[in-house]
């Protein structure tokens, strides 16, 4: 019996935490694949790692502003002054005025490119609290960072995000050039989906209509999980239905 309601309790544990990471977690892709794989134990990495840190619980709350505030404000004041990524990922802030040895140099270098991918998570929390609190353009600041130092960051996720926070502030020109771009690397729905509202609000109705029969067919050929491939192209199928030749 004890056997039993541990077993059920575990099952218990395991579907909440994947139901949490459908409904809740940015990088869903790599830890479903891990809830999956690992089952159990996935559930209990993914619970310590992603769950805990999203702010359950005030005292987990604390604990996690104390362990990464420093960085988190490190990161945010850097994104804010820099220009270009070259400038982010800043070697010369290692190096005192009087450093003259290649060796010194390059182990500060390696330093920071340790420290990279870091930052870029740290960006890339920024950006879904912005987005969340409707704060566009500072969204779009950090995601021009993000993707200078990694144009592929998250299997073309940020890009996708950058073109959906562009559409969002009304600059549909760069938007749309964007997205164009996009899709010739990645193969998001809601990339084509974006583009076909701003050619239909641009007059270009052929082409909308061109690209949401496109991803409709792709939705419907793919292996993407049945409720989002339904959510897309209800989406797709209903857009289509407003924009008449």
């Amino acid at each position: 019996m004890i056997k039993v309601v541990g077993l059920l309790l575990m099952a218990g544990f395991w579907l909440f935490m994947l139901y949490d990471c459908i409904r809740n977690e940015p990088d869903k892709r790599l830890w479903l694949w891990v809830l999956i794989i690992v089952n159990f134990f996935g559930a209990i990495t993914y619970c310590f790692q992603r769950w805990i840190p999203r702010e359950h619980f005030p005292v987990l709350k604390y604990w996690k502003n104390l362990t990464s505030s420093r960085k988190r404000r490190k990161a945010k004041v850097k994104a804010k002054s820099i220009k270009q990524a070259a400038n982010y990922v800043n070697f010369s802030h290692h190096l005192p005025d009087e450093l003259e040895n290649f060796d010194q140099a390059a182990a500060a270098n390696q330093q920071d490119f340790n420290n990279e991918d870091d930052h870029l998570q740290t960006l890339w929390n920024e950006v879904f609290i912005d987005i969340k609190n409707k704060k566009f353009t500072s969204a779009k600041s950090y995601l021009e960072t993000i993707l200078k130092i990694d144009p592929d960051y998250k299997y073309g996720d940020a890009s996708l995000m950058y073109g959906e926070t562009l559409f969002a502030l009304q600059e549909l020109e760069t938007a749309k050039h964007h997205l164009e771009n996009h899709i010739q690397n990645w193969n998001h729905p809601q990339a084509y989906i974006i583009l076909a509202e701003i050619l239909s609000l641009q007059g270009d109705v052929e082409t909308a209509r061109n690209y949401l029969e496109t991803i409709i067919v792709k939705i419907q050929e793919s292996s993407y999980f049945h409720y989002k491939r339904k959510r897309l192209v209800s989406k797709a199928a209903k857009l289509l239905r407003t924009i008449k030749r």
